[in-house]
């Protein structure tokens, strides 16, 4: 072979070389960029919610015990997913009740439509509402889930000395939102526009960034009010 020969035979090796190596590197970079397409497209998984219904069954609930459980089981419906936990629980004038905790959707409706209201011989009785909401605030677990504490209530909202201000505390520290629907058959308020009822559950919803709604006793308020909660709650 002349010399020419295999000069040309060894620039043509060393142009297929390079060819080879530049078409490799291309096909790296496509193959990243499609790696990092997917890893992007993939959706990242959703740790859940966790749901504590607070149920107000005083006797004086008697007229609109109904609202409440349509509220609760519509609110509980629109949040029905696999990955969400609800726990349920009862108060009134007695010790409050821990029907349900951490369980399903399905689980958390069956224990709503069996609630009745409370019944008692005592004329006068003070609502143990503020031991509910402690106990309602220890079954939250200090997690990456998202909490939602759902108040349905008349609106009796004692608070003794100091503990609002704690209970705001603890329920920010653990990043619980305090959603508040109030059901009655009477007017939250009084002369004047003066709030009676709810005045500290309403302070309690906007410190922790949660939905405050009055009901009534309107059965024809329950679709809009199970909306404005629902989704308080997911976009939490």
């Amino acid at each position: 072979m002349s010399p020419q020969t295999l000069k040309k035979a060894r620039q043509s090796g060393t142009g297929i070389v390079c060819v080879f190596f530049i078409a490799l590197a291309a096909w790296g970079q496509s193959s990243l960029v499609d790696q990092k397409s997917l890893h992007i497209q993939q959706p990242a998984s959703s740790p859940g919610l966790q749901v504590v219904v607070l149920l107000d069954i005083n006797p004086h609930q008697k007229k609109v015990l109904p609202v409440e459980l349509a509220l609760a089981e519509g609110i509980i419906q629109k949040l029905d997913q696999s990955e969400n936990t609800f726990s349920v629980i009862t108060f009134g004038s007695q010790t409050p009740t821990l029907l349900k905790l951490g369980v399903t959707a399905v689980e958390a409706i069956a224990a709503i439509r069996g609630v009745a209201v409370e019944e008692t011989k005592e004329k006068y009785f003070s609502i143990r509402f503020y031991d509910a909401l402690s106990l309602a605030i220890v079954q939250f677990t200090d997690d990456s889930r998202s909490k939602s504490l759902v108040i349905i209530s008349e609106g009796n909202d004692y608070f003794p000395h100091k503990a609002f201000k704690s209970t705001v505390a603890r329920a920010q520290q653990l990043q619980v939102a305090c959603n508040v629907a109030m059901v009655a058959d009477h007017s939250f308020y009084g002369t004047k526009g003066i709030q009676r009822y709810g005045f500290d559950l309403r302070r309690l919803a906007a410190k922790t960034h949660g939905q405050y709604v009055e009901v009534e006793e309107k059965q024809k308020k329950v679709p809009r009010s199970v909306d404005r909660l629902s989704e308080s709650i997911l976009n939490q």
